[in-house]
């Protein structure tokens, strides 16, 4: 049923996204998803919905948020989000948002998966690495049984990640539809 569900969301994600199973990194080799906007909104409106969205989202803004300051126009925020994945049910993350007048860029770093198993494992380009063993073992493997069981790990393995991929792209996709929407009443 697992395999499944991890085949299933592998579909959907490729066909959504186009993705390739890896995790997003910046010139560092550090996780890095990125979304900017240019809502017509100030800077106190920005603030304010961003602080509006992460009560909603999260519940509780004084849990989520960790650095609020007004004066450099930035939101920190730590907090966890549920995913598809077969070793981890959530993934805590840090998201910084930086506003000023009609503008704002988003950017998630830092992931731990997170299990109820094992302690948290930071998730980075060694996820990466992971796949391209994979995809090596699948080309120079020369039995068949061997060679199944290396396909169906290379795939468990892109599913992972697009199921990690899929849901911070969706985090950052709702952050930006509702500051960009219309005003919460």
């Amino acid at each position: 049923m697992k395999h499944l569900l991890l085949f299933a969301l592998l579909i959907a994600a490729t066909h959504s996204f186009a993705q390739d199973g890896r995790l997003p990194l910046d010139s560092k080799n550090s996780i890095s998803y990125t979304d900017s906007g240019q809502p017509k909104l100030g800077r106190t409106e920005l603030h304010e919905k961003i602080r509006a969205w992460v009560d909603k989202k999260f519940g509780n803004a004084q849990n989520a948020i960790t650095s609020d300051d007004t004066q450099a126009g930035i939101i920190l925020i730590t907090s966890y989000i549920p995913v598809i994945h077969s070793d981890y049910q959530y993934v805590r993350f840090d998201l910084g948002v930086q506003y000023k007048d009609n503008l704002y860029d988003a950017r998630i770093t830092t992931l731990d998966g997170v299990s109820a198993e094992h302690s948290p494992i930071r998730l980075g380009a060694r996820d990466n690495d992971n796949i391209t063993a994979k995809e090596q073992i699948i080309k120079t493997e020369s039995n068949r049984k061997k060679r199944k069981e290396a396909e169906l790990a290379l795939q468990t393995a892109k599913a992972d990640n697009d199921g990690i991929n899929t849901s911070l792209y969706n985090l950052l996709a709702d952050l930006k539809a509702y500051i960009t929407g219309p005003k919460a009443e």
